[in-house]
This record gives C-alpha cells, sequence and structure tokens, in this order.
C-alpha cells in the first residue's frame, strides 16, 4: 500500500508499494535521520547474521612507510585519516581528520609479508590519543626499528 508519511503538514517520507521502498524527503530530512547500528535493515546491509552488536571501523590508512617527504609519508588508501607523521625510523604518528570520541579504540596494525632476510617484526601502537595514534615496526632479529614498505591500520571503535 502506497502512503506518504507526514508531521506537522511536511512530508518526511513516501512508500512506494510497487517496489516496497520508502523514500525520504530529502529537503525535510537533512540531517535529522538517525539508526541504530544493530538495526535489522543495517545487518542485512552489511549482510551480518546473528545477534553479536556491530562495531565499525572508525579510521583506516594504507601507506609507505619508506617515504619522508617534509615529514610525511605517502598515502596509498585511507579513510579518516588526515597524514601519516614520520617521527623516527619505523616510528610514524597516523592522524585523524575527525577525532575519535575517547581513547578508548582498538588499532590493528600489519604490515605487507614481504622477505626482509627472514627477520621476526613486532607491529604496535605506543600512544592513542583522540586525534592520533603512534605506531612502529620493530625488527626483533636485528633489535631495530625499522621503515616497511606498506603499513596497514583499521581503528575500531
Amino acid at each position: 500500500m502506497a502512503g506518504t508519511l507526514k508531521v506537522g503538514g511536511k512530508v518526511l517520507a513516501t512508500h512506494d508499494s510497487g517496489t516496497d521502498e520508502i523514500s525520504l524527503d530529502s529537503a525535510t530530512n537533512t540531517s535529522n535521520m538517525s539508526f541504530d547500528a544493530n538495526h535489522a535493515g543495517i545487518k542485512a546491509a552489511l549482510n551480518a547474521s546473528g545477534d553479536a552488536p556491530i562495531y565499525a571501523c572508525r579510521a583506516w590508512v594504507n601507506f609507505d612507510g619508506s617515504t619522508n617527504t617534509a615529514g610525511f609519508c605517502t598515502i596509498r588508501g585511507s579513510g579518516n585519516v588526515s597524514s601519516i607523521t614520520d617521527l623516527n625510523t619505523g616510528h610514524y604518528r597516523v592522524n585523524y581528520t575527525t577525532a575519535m570520541p575517547d581513547a578508548n579504540y582498538c588499532v590493528l596494525v600489519t604490515h605487507e609479508n614481504v622477505d626482509y632476510g627472514g627477520s621476526s617484526w613486532l607491529m604496535s601502537s605506543l600512544g592513542v590519543t583522540t586525534s592520533s595514534v603512534e605506531v612502529a615496526a620493530y625488527n626483533i632479529d636485528g633489535r631495530a626499528y625499522n621503515d616497511t614498505d606498506v603499513y596497514c591500520i583499521a581503528i575500531f571503535r
């Protein structure tokens, strides 16, 4: 059944019975809509079945840690990351475009699986703030920090 949702005489949404779709009126609903992240429709759109809640990746980046142009590394791709500061060999700061709500988030750090002479690598986060996180690549066998070509970082909150 087709219909229109009105509040105070303003059209908020319309329903098309032929496609069973609800369309929001963009003139009325510019930024007033919100959905629970665990709403059944959101879960279906993300192909996330089951009862476990959904937590979003709040920032991610793939960058070249072996580059340094005026103190910054080259970003290959990212979301909510404004820049990568090269602090020292193997030590970087990931700067967020939009700050995290607090510093209680999870940092996942990895690098491309390349042959570094059989060395063991430790990838870690060193300092977490609402505006950035510091990460490092440490060669355990060589007992030194080393630059890596491909760094991949994801932030979950």
